[in-house]
């Protein structure tokens, strides 16, 4: 098994990073791990690893980029209080950076709604 972290291009130019956790055999069934609330931190990538041991290709993106690329919270109370991370992203970004993923092309943000 291969972990590594790579480049995510964005339609408006930017890039963020995902972890890329790949099979033995380097190829497979994927599957995109979506993170808690606390960034693509080590639980989140042993889960990817754990996965790609059972033969899958996992990418667990960096979904708090726009905010605070590469947080990584543990998950506990004093952590999230002291790491200065808020949530803030907007709609807009989420449908922007979606739109750059395969089969999300669709999605859209309208302020009006």
């Amino acid at each position: 098994m291969a972990s590594k972290y790579v480049p995510i291009p964005t339609p408006d130019g930017k890039s963020f990073r995902g972890y890329l956790s790949l099979p033995e055999k380097g190829s497979g069934p994927g599957l995109v791990l979506i993170q808690e609330i606390f960034g693509v931190n080590a639980a989140m990538r042993s889960i990817a690893d754990t996965f790609a041991a059972e033969g899958y290709v996992v990418l667990a993106p960096d979904l708090f980029w726009r905010m605070q690329p590469g947080i990584e919270l543990d998950c506990d109370p004093q952590s999230m209080g002291s790491s200065g991370f808020r949530v803030g992203l907007g709609q807009e970004f989420v449908a922007l950076d979606a739109s750059g993923v395969p089969g999300c092309s669709r999605l859209s943000y309208s302020p009006n709604r």
